[in-house]
């Protein structure tokens, strides 16, 4: 298989001792390692986090306001909704975010917050006020993860 090393094959189960787990876990992996996104206001706060078992589970805060999805929910993507959502996480070069965004000239507003882990790539980025210029199309990709 391209881009493998001889001998290795993407269904074949390594250890984290072999020096091609790595490699290989990336490449039969269809979800990220890690994944967190928070978004709200500064008393109340939305979360979208990724279980051990595979699940998006979705909370409101207190004040159960839909920041971003309507109420709380358990969601498990399939494969290609996550290939989807990473490839466009690519395109979008979220893993090059800068770890903050601030505008301090506002005194109410939102904040966020994202935690995302692929094999060698992560990023954390939170932002109070300020995004991103593609934190838009973020939010469009990640609605299309969990529809």
């Amino acid at each position: 298989m391209a881009g493998l090393p001889l001998g290795v094959s993407p269904f074949t189960f390594r250890g984290a001792g072999d020096p091609n787990f790595r490699r290989v876990r990336r490449i039969t992996m269809d979800r990220p390692d890690h994944f967190f996104f928070e978004i709200g206001g500064f008393g109340d706060r939305q979360t979208l986090e990724l279980s051990e078992d595979g699940e998006i589970v979705v909370q409101p805060g207190q004040a159960n306001i839909s920041w971003f999805y309507e109420g709380s929910a358990l969601l498990t993507p399939d494969a290609g909704k996550w290939a989807a959502f990473l490839a466009k996480v690519d395109d979008l070069h979220v893993w090059n975010w800068d770890p903050s965004y601030f505008h301090v000239d506002i005194c109410d507003g939102s904040r966020w917050e994202l935690e995302l882990a692929l094999g060698d790539k992560t990023v954390k980025s939170y932002g109070v006020n300020k995004t991103p210029e593609t934190f838009d199309q973020f939010k469009e990709a990640l609605g299309e993860l969990l529809a």
